[in-house]
């Protein structure tokens, strides 16, 4: 008699994130708002809100192997620019914007995550769109429409690192997954800027190192992070040691469709979808 044909259970959103701790998906909608709130308001007091054990351990073990494995599909960048990130001709020291900083990483892009990855289950789910939307108080939220950039893995070996900079997005979402053994530590100084005051003398001296207020951020693996980096200056310090630190990026819009463009595609991910 033939063996009855061998079935693979579909993967959950419960299987990828812990929903009894987080519950993202509505299931206990008193404890979902209160979890809203909770990111809302750590945002608002420091820029930052970190969710420890977001992704189960057995989906960090996975999205841990699954950069390892892809690692040499990955796109390297390795570039100089100023806080600004924008390229400078010449260094000037006395000049926030004339200050030279190194950054450096390989990226796995999204058409390379598989189709049952927790990262793709993650990032696909209605209910985490929805949940980090109403964290980051967006009336309009959506996934990023880029077939590169959509959601990522970021592989940081030794000496890679962020430099110091401000990002041109209002918000970022990450996840770590793997920290190195030494170095990797994610740094800001919170709303270092305004919209009305860029700071030259505080961001020069963070850049020096004697402005006052440099937070460092745990890097538990399956903590999932809201970081507002427009207006506060932040890093990656440099990886030591031979583990990778590895972190995934999920990238949201308030615009449906938003993409990057050709030129962002090519430097970051070493294609065009255009």
């Amino acid at each position: 008699m033939a063996s009855p044909a061998a079935t693979t259970r579909t993967v959950a959103l419960g299987d990828v994130i812990d929903l009894e701790r987080y519950p993202v998906d509505g299931s206990d909608a008193p404890r979902r708002r209160a979890l809203v709130e909770y990111c809302r308001a750590a945002l608002a007091f420091e820029g930052a809100c970190q969710l420890p054990g977001f992704l189960r351990p057995g989906a960090v073990e996975a999205l841990v192997a699954e950069a390892l494995e892809k690692r040499d599909r990955s796109h390297r960048t390795d570039d100089v620019h100023n806080v600004y990130f924008e390229r400078i001709a010449e260094a000037d020291p006395d000049d926030a914007a004339g200050l030279l900083e190194h950054s450096s990483k390989n990226a796995i892009a999204w058409d390379l995550i598989g189709a049952d990855s927790p990262l793709r289950i993650a990032y696909e789910s209605e209910a985490l769109t929805r949940f980090i939307g109403d964290a980051l108080s967006m009336s309009e939220f959506h996934r990023y429409a880029d077939p590169f950039g959509a959601a990522s893995l970021m592989l940081f070996g030794p000496g890679d690192e962020l430099g110091w900079h401000f990002d041109r997005s209002p918000f970022a979402v990450t996840v770590m997954l793997q920290p190195p053994l030494a170095g990797g530590e994610y740094q800001y100084h919170h709303h270092l800027r305004s919209e009305s005051d860029e700071n030259p003398a505080g961001v020069l001296g963070a850049l020096r190192g004697t402005q006052a207020g440099r937070i460092t951020l745990p890097s538990e693996p399956g903590t999932l992070s809201m970081f507002r980096g427009h207006h506060s200056l932040h890093r990656v310090t440099p990886v030591s040691g031979e583990r990778v630190r590895i972190n995934a990026v999920l990238a949201y819009s308030a615009t449906p469709g938003d993409k990057l463009n050709g030129l962002t595609q090519e430097l970051f991910y070493g294609r065009r979808s255009d």
